[in-house]
C-alpha cells in the first residue's frame, strides 16, 4: 500500500483549517474595536403652522425621540426669498409642550413617541426668531406676504439630522 499521498493531503486540510481559525479569531477581534454608539432615532413627524394658532407636531411613526438629546430647528425656505435657508435658529425646547401647556420639551417631557403631539404657541415662535432676519419672519399676521410660503423643521439626533419638515405657513 502506497501512503505517500496521505500526508501532504493531511497537511493541506490542516493548514486550511489553522488559517480559517486564525481568520475568525481577527474577525471577531477586529469587529468588536468598533464604536457600538447607539444609531440615531428613526421617525416620521408631521408639522402643521398658523400665523394664529402656532405650530402642532406630531409623531406619526418610528423610533421614540429622547428630548434631551434632540435640537429642534426653525429655517425659512427659499420661498421666503433668496438665501433664506441658510438662516435658522434653534428652538428652545421650554417652548414645545404637550396639550395643556403644562410640560416642556425641556421639563417633564422625556421622549416623544408615536401618536404624541406637542405645540409650540405662535407668541413663543415669535420670541425663537431672534437669529433669523427680520424680513423672513412669519409668525408676523401683519405679514400677508408670508403666507403661502413655506418654511422647514428640522429635528437632529447628536448632529445627525432624523426629520426634516416643509412647513406651509397658513392663516
Amino acid at each position: 500500500m502506497n501512503d505517500e499521498a496521505v500526508s501532504p493531503v493531511i497537511g493541506v486540510l490542516l493548514m486550511l483549517t489553522l488559517t480559517l481559525i486564525i481568520a475568525a479569531i481577527v474577525n471577531n477581534y477586529a469587529g468588536g474595536l468598533v464604536d457600538t454608539e447607539p444609531k440615531a432615532p428613526s421617525a416620521t413627524i408631521q408639522v402643521k403652522y398658523s400665523q394664529g394658532g402656532g405650530m402642532e407636531i406630531r409623531h406619526v411613526s418610528g423610533d421614540p425621540i429622547p428630548t434631551s438629546s434632540v435640537k429642534v430647528i426653525v429655517r425659512p425656505s427659499e420661498t421666503m426669498g433668496r438665501g433664506a435657508s441658510q438662516y435658522g435658529s434653534e428652538l428652545d425646547k421650554q417652548y414645545i409642550t404637550n396639550d395643556i401647556r403644562n410640560l416642556s420639551w425641556s421639563s417633564g417631557i422625556t421622549s416623544f413617541k408615536v401618536g404624541d403631539v406637542s405645540y409650540v404657541t405662535a407668541t413663543n415662535i415669535s420670541a425663537v426668531q431672534g437669529d433669523i432676519d427680520k424680513k423672513f419672519k412669519f409668525d408676523d399676521n401683519s405679514k400677508q406676504d408670508n403666507r403661502g410660503n413655506t418654511f422647514y423643521l428640522e429635528l437632529y439626533y447628536k448632529n445627525i439630522m432624523i426629520s426634516r419638515n416643509e412647513v406651509l405657513i397658513e392663516e
